[in-house]
């Protein structure tokens, strides 16, 4: 029984070319992906068929070595055009060079230089940090019952005037009002007056009370404060963390910033440098690497990396738009930061969702690691392994539809116009 060829592998003949083949390998990857039923092997024996076959030059000599030859020349061919057809199949032609998806952007770009900005900055004028500013006042209970005291006390205090400026005028319709010498009646509208206004004071403070005791504002202020009160320790328990950092930084901090002035990249500079440049520094380290493992894709997929979304100013590592859809695709460090904006970060795009977000394990015992999915709301999400990125989105993602060319052309324009590159 013969060998098993990279050909029977991608179910493609010898004489196919690059377009055939790419087509072939794309059926093979998706038929022996582990997700719809394949085997990790299979998997990886397509992968590994596709790149010496998809390389023009690594094709020939796999040809060269594993294909059967022809024992004779055809008859009536010399020998110059022998030589000039052998020079033709070897050469890589227009046809058979591959080709890789668009990328835009330079990635890890922003993180480096935030990284020299915070290093710098640190080097020449180290500050601690601000203290947290405390929450805004919300007015107190007391000052809304006195308010409210006293535009009940006005309210009765008018009632009561007009109850008994009633019944006076009844009495004296009727004849019954006793009669008041004229030096006698300021004294008695005095003594009238300021018992109503004690009747009113009295009573307009125990309503007030009964107001503020059942307004739902009462309880609204309360829970107000409460989380203003939480909000606020959060706050301080991260200065004081942030203090901690800060103590150690200055600890290493060294006596002149020449040296990493001069290197900044250096593995000593690296040391030196504050905890918040470092985070910076590794987070474009791995966004330098995940666009490595997405230069491999095809040209059916465009690339956006290190970008802010105009409409947000979300900022996004990297923007991957294919036949499936729009996906986003980021350090597995950078999912806290996420997960709460990815609703808004697909409305700030233009699209109902986005198709998937991949969170890349840069772990070196996770670099093989196969997709785990994360959750499925607001959008699906997967935990992956640098190596296996490439061949899954390439591969096609099960459960996603393909779209239309038309589609993915709609969508790339309309991701251009909505991106600025940080």
């Amino acid at each position: 029984m013969s060998r098993e060829t990279y050909y029977d592998v991608l179910g493609a003949p010898p004489a196919s070319n690059l377009d055939d083949l790419k087509r072939a390998y794309r059926r093979a990857l998706r038929a022996s992906h582990p997700d719809v039923g394949g085997s990790a092997e299979s998997f990886r024996r397509v992968q590994e068929a596709w790149a010496v076959l998809g390389d023009a030059a690594r094709r020939s000599e796999y040809d060269r070595l594993n294909l059967p030859r022809a024992s004779a020349p055809p008859k009536g061919e010399t020998r110059r055009e022998r030589a000039s057809s052998r020079r033709t199949a070897d050469e890589p032609t227009a046809t058979a060079t591959p080709t890789f998806a668009t990328a835009h952007g330079h990635p890890g770009g922003y993180s480096r230089s935030r990284y020299l900005d915070i290093a710098r900055e640190w080097m020449l004028s180290p500050q601690p940090p601000t203290p947290p500013a405390k929450p805004p006042r919300i007015p107190h209970e007391r000052d809304r019952f006195l308010h409210m005291w006293g535009v009940v006390c006005l309210q009765l205090f008018v009632t009561f005037v007009l109850i008994v400026a009633g019944l006076a005028a009844i009495a004296a319709a009727a004849g019954n009002l006793p009669t008041i010498p004229t030096d006698a009646l300021f004294p008695v509208l005095r003594h009238v007056t300021i018992a109503l206004f004690g009747v009113a004071f009295l009573c307009g403070g125990a309503v007030a009370t009964l107001r503020l005791g059942t307004s739902p504002a009462r309880a609204e202020v309360r829970r107000v404060r409460a989380r203003n009160r939480d909000i606020y320790a959060g706050l301080w328990a991260a200065h004081a963390a942030d203090l901690r950092a800060f103590h150690e930084d200055l600890g290493r901090l060294p006596e002149s910033p020449d040296s990493f002035l001069r290197s900044p990249y250096s593995p000593e500079s690296v040391m030196v440098a504050p905890a918040a440049a470092q985070v910076e520094l590794a987070r474009a380290l791995a966004q330098e690497q995940i666009a490595g493992a997405l230069k491999s894709l095809s040209d059916e997929f465009t690339i956006w990396d290190d970008v802010r979304i105009r409409e947000t100013d979300a900022y996004a590592s990297h923007l991957v738009v294919g036949p499936q859809g729009l996906f986003l695709v980021e350090p597995l460090s950078e999912r806290p930061r996420l997960d709460p904006r990815l609703t808004e970060l697909a409305d700030a795009v233009g699209v109902a969702a986005l198709s998937g977000v991949l969170f890349v394990d840069l772990d070196p015992a996770a670099v093989n690691a196969p997709p785990a999915k994360l959750g499925e709301v607001p959008t699906l999400s997967w935990r992956i392994g640098i190596t296996r990125l490439a061949p899954m989105l390439g591969g096609g993602i099960h459960g996603i539809e393909r779209g239309e060319s038309w589609e993915v052309r709609q969508l790339v324009e309309r991701v251009a116009r909505r991106v600025a590159f940080a």
